[in-house]
């Protein structure tokens, strides 16, 4: 039986996963096991592994299943760790990391602790908007304010956590989690009122390259995140008795507002030019910010780029910041 418990779904990851590989055999902790999971790979990883099998911490299994959130199940399953952690199969770890992260859990406090990121890629540079998302991950370490903004973005990253075994079984470890899982896990957490601690070191290096799931798959475009953050949001944060205003008609207000209507949701759509859609969206009335009745009770779904200050200003008072949903 291990200490920690490395949970690793891996697919087409011929490229990189020795990398990965050697990151995690570096490692100055080193009571752990690997349980790699092959997702169905058309390529033979484990070819590419072959001289570092023999180390009985590394565990292979095959998921019987499909997709991410099967092979997760399956690793979990075999799983004897006290704690368990993910890790991608195109990924680098610090070999700090494990050390670190265990040290903070067992101070106690949190029951999960995750740290900062950075961004690499040994074939392109990498795009504004991703170092834009890590330095945006790297602020929620540095104010340790995890879940004030989980409905913006997921707020730690997929490969760059650790819990306790027994937390992750409370909450329903990775059976019936949706896509994107990571984030979807991050919302049980939030039901489950758990504290996360952030390390200030970067714990996870993040490689950035064309074929990356994140990039390739549908589960993780922009549609199914607002899918499943709206679900949420209904389900753990929507008050049924509270005016529910969405600010916003691009995009993301759009996405919203067919979500919202799809589930019977009743709610008042700003436009902050309503005289642009004076038959409405999607058989949806628009109303501007001078026709809005006392909302002062109101929940705010803001879908623009207007900063919380500045929205609470055009609303002249009338909502409470606590009530503001950032997406």
């Amino acid at each position: 039986m291990s200490l920690i418990s490395i949970l690793t779904p891996y697919r087409n990851a011929s490229t990189y996963i020795r990398e990965t590989a050697l990151s995690i055999l570096a490692q100055t902790h080193t009571d752990w096991e690997w349980i790699l999971v092959n997702d169905h790979s058309s390529e033979n990883e484990l070819e590419v592994l072959a001289d570092l099998l023999d180390d009985p911490r590394i565990v292979l299994l095959e998921n019987k299943g499909e997709g991410i959130i099967d092979a997760l199940c399956t690793a979990f399953a075999h799983a004897d760790g006290e704690y368990i952690t993910r890790m991608d199969a195109d990924d680098v770890m610090p070999d700090f990391k494990l050390t670190r992260m265990l040290s903070l859990l067992q101070k106690g406090g949190a029951a999960i602790v995750t740290g900062k990121v950075n961004y690499f890629s040994h074939i392109d540079s990498i795009s504004t908007g991703y170092l834009s998302y890590e330095k945006w991950l790297n602020e929620r370490v540095d104010q340790q304010d995890f879940y004030m903004q989980i409905y913006r973005e997921c707020s730690l990253a997929s490969g760059n956590w650790m819990m306790r075994k027994s937390d992750l079984e409370n909450c329903g470890g990775f059976v019936d989690l949706n896509y994107p899982e990571d984030y979807d896990l991050m919302f049980r957490w939030y039901e489950a009122g758990y504290a996360i601690k952030g390390l200030d070191l970067v714990t996870h290096l993040w490689r950035d390259h064309d074929l990356r799931t994140s990039k390739t798959s549908a589960h993780y475009q922009q549609k199914a995140f607002f899918s499943l953050k709206i679900n949420r949001f209904v389900a753990l944060d929507w008050n049924s008795q509270q005016q529910l205003i969405v600010n916003g008609t691009g995009q993301k207000g759009r996405l919203t507002a067919k979500l919202l209507i799809g589930k019977n949701v009743p709610f008042i759509w700003v436009s902050h030019e309503p005289e642009k859609f004076l038959t409405g969206i999607f058989g949806h009335p628009l109303v501007g910010l001078n026709e809005l009745p006392n909302c002062d009770q109101a929940q705010i779904l803001n879908t623009t780029m207007l900063a919380e200050e500045v929205l609470l200003e055009l609303y002249q008072g009338k909502v409470d910041k606590s009530r503001i949903f950032v997406l």
